[in-house]
């Protein structure tokens, strides 16, 4: 049952992607809002009219009250001409529900939002490659800011963090440069110092390998959480 806005108004536009969210939970609350307000066509599926109702009334997006392993909703929703399918609900069997539908309506972009880790081989099974560890990355996160307060973490996407760190006084590493640290015995290979503040000139610049690290420059680091932790012990 469609309770807001109209179908016949969505128009696929230059640029813009058609996409159903599955999933009025904060997680699709915020999906939905971010992608209406980049002019992207969208649509929230819910079985709750209440969260339907909040999302239209709070952002202007389509919603559809019903059950989005139901085919009749899936293609009252356009499910036969949508770009990317996102699967936000709470339960796992109906993510993984949605996503096989999705597939099977040749949808390009199937993306889930994983609660029970025991779900990730049978969503690769089923073709989902796109799969947010929803639960583990809330986890890895908390731990990283009980064990490594001083991190602060910029933005998260996906199993790759940015934080940035502030180089003590006194650390080992000041005074080394950039390549230095890199070449030392078991530092992480899979980790980007993307750009340094340097407190003594009060700017930020990208490292090269001949940059010099000093005390109290803030080093910006992308990576996982494990290489991110690893590579503090050499900043510190």
């Amino acid at each position: 049952m469609l309770i807001a806005g109209s179908f016949t108004a969505l128009k696929t536009r230059g640029g813009t992607m058609y996409i159903i969210i599955c999933g009025a939970d904060l997680t699709g609350k915020g999906l939905a809002q971010r992608l209406t307000q980049q002019k992207h066509d969208v649509v929230v599926i819910d079985k709750n009219p209440v969260a339907c109702e909040e999302i239209y009334a709070s952002f202007g997006t389509v919603t559809i009250n019903g059950n989005a392993t139901d085919i009749e909703t899936l293609e009252s929703a356009g499910i036969d001409r949508c770009d990317v399918a996102v699967a936000t609900m709470r339960n796992d069997a109906d993510n993984l529900a949605f996503a096989m539908l999705a597939k099977h309506y040749k949808v390009s972009q199937v993306i889930v939002k994983m609660n029970d880790p025991k779900f990730e081989n049978v969503y690769k099974t089923v073709g989902v490659r796109n799969i947010s560890r929803g639960t583990e990355l809330l986890i890895d996160q908390i731990m990283l800011n009980i064990e490594s307060p001083e991190l602060r973490t910029v933005i998260s996407f996906g199993n790759i963090e940015i934080c940035n760190f502030m180089i003590p006084e006194g650390a080992e590493c000041a005074g080394k440069k950039v390549a230095e640290l890199a070449s030392l015995k078991g530092f992480p290979q899979h980790i980007n110092i993307t750009c340094i503040f340097k407190d003594s000139t009060n700017s930020f610049i990208i490292p090269r390998g001949d940059t010099v690290l000093n005390g109290r420059d803030k080093v910006f680091l992308c990576g996982s959480i494990k290489d991110i932790k690893e590579t503090k012990k050499y900043l510190s």
